[in-house]
This record gives structure tokens, C-alpha cells and sequence, in this order.
């Protein structure tokens, strides 16, 4: 994780040297939800949590171009879905490229379609709950459907819809559509 956290800084750190007039760095986060079930876990208490291929956490940066009533965004980001316990953990990690084009509805309203290809999908385990190595899988390039209320020019809340699907193995294909509800900052 520390490794994600490091390029996405480096990211922000090379984007703030190049601003240019409408040009702004751009962070966010998200919670998500959806896709199917990879892996089930069950813990020797008696709980059980679900790794599913729309989820859970979706952090993310790069750049946005703002004309007059128009934005392109382009981002990268970390997209994971994980379980960690005393013995071992399990997780679903992507690295997903965005690009999103942005209606301005009213000064604090914006509507926006995109594609997204979430690249290095791979679900992973280790100690007891260790699948004996990680598994990749190939992802399909997927579309977003967004909408943003900015409450300043700098600091937004998103809603968006991702529908995106990864193949593993020979044509098994696995949805990870999803739902997410975040946050953004643009500097």
C-alpha cells in the first residue's frame, strides 16, 4: 500500500510543477460497492467477509482541465478490496486509468460519462488464507457515469455508477460493476 501512496504522491507532486492556466491537480477517495463475490473468508470466531470485484475502497489522482462549461479529468488510481486477520489476509488490488468529461449543469452541479481500464487487477492471500499464489486477471475497458456537487471550486462530493468487467482464465468472465460515493479536491 505504501508503495500506491507513493506513486499517486509523485503523481501530484509533477502535476503541481506543470499547472497551467485551467489545468488543476486533482485528488479523491471513494467507498464502493458491487461486483461479485471472489472470495469468501470465514475466521475461526465465526465471521465471515466478503472480497468482491466492485469494491471497497477507490483512492485516486491526477489532473483536470476546466473550459467554460466543460471538464476532462484524467486519473489514476488504487482500487482495493481487502481482508486482514492475525494469520493472514486476502485482497483484490487494480490500478485503475480513468478518463471522464464533465457538464457543467449550474455553477455547483456537474454531469459527466467516462472510460476506465483498471490495469494490474490481481487477487492475492497470504498466511492461512493463502490460495498457494496470486491469481491475475485481464480487465476490459469499462464506462463511468458520474455526477459531482462542488461545494467550492476546490472540494466536490461524487456519486458514480462504473461498469467494468475482468476475465480469469479461459473466457470466465467476472463483473465488477459498481457504486461509489466520494469525495474530491482540486488544488
Amino acid at each position: 500500500m505504501k508503495k500506491q501512496i507513493a506513486v499517486v504522491a509523485a503523481m501530484l507532486a509533477l502535476s503541481v510543477n506543470c499547472q497551467a492556466e485551467g489545468l488543476r491537480p486533482i485528488v479523491g477517495a471513494s467507498i464502493t460497492g458491487g461486483g461479485e463475490t471472489l472470495l469468501e473468508l470465514h475466521y475461526t470466531d465465526g465471521s465471515t467477509q466478503k472480497i468482491r470485484s466492485g469494491g471497497f475502497l477507490h483512492m485516486f489522482g491526477g489532473a483536470e482541465y476546466e473550459f467554460d462549461n466543460f471538464a476532462l479529468q484524467a486519473n489514476i488510481g488504487y482500487h482495493v478490496d481487502d481482508s486482514t486477520a492475525k494469520n493472514g489476509s486476502a485482497k483484490f488490488a487494480r490500478w485503475p486509468v480513468e478518463l471522464i468529461g464533465l457538464w457543467k449543469i449550474d455553477n455547483n452541479l456537474r454531469a459527466g460519462v467516462g472510460v476506465r481500464k483498471a490495469t494490474g487487477a490481481k487477487i492475492s492471500s497470504s498466511g492461512a488464507l493463502s490460495l498457494g499464489g496470486s491469481i491475475d486477471l485481464e480487465s476490459k475497458a469499462g464506462f463511468i457515469v458520474q455526477g459531482e456537487y462542488l461545494f467550492t471550486p476546490q472540494m466536490s462530493v461524487l456519486v458514480r455508477y462504473v461498469n467494468e468487467s475482468y476475465e480469469i482464465g479461459r473466457g470466465i468472465e467476472i463483473q465488477g460493476n459498481h457504486v461509489g460515493l466520494g469525495a474530491s479536491y482540486r488544488f
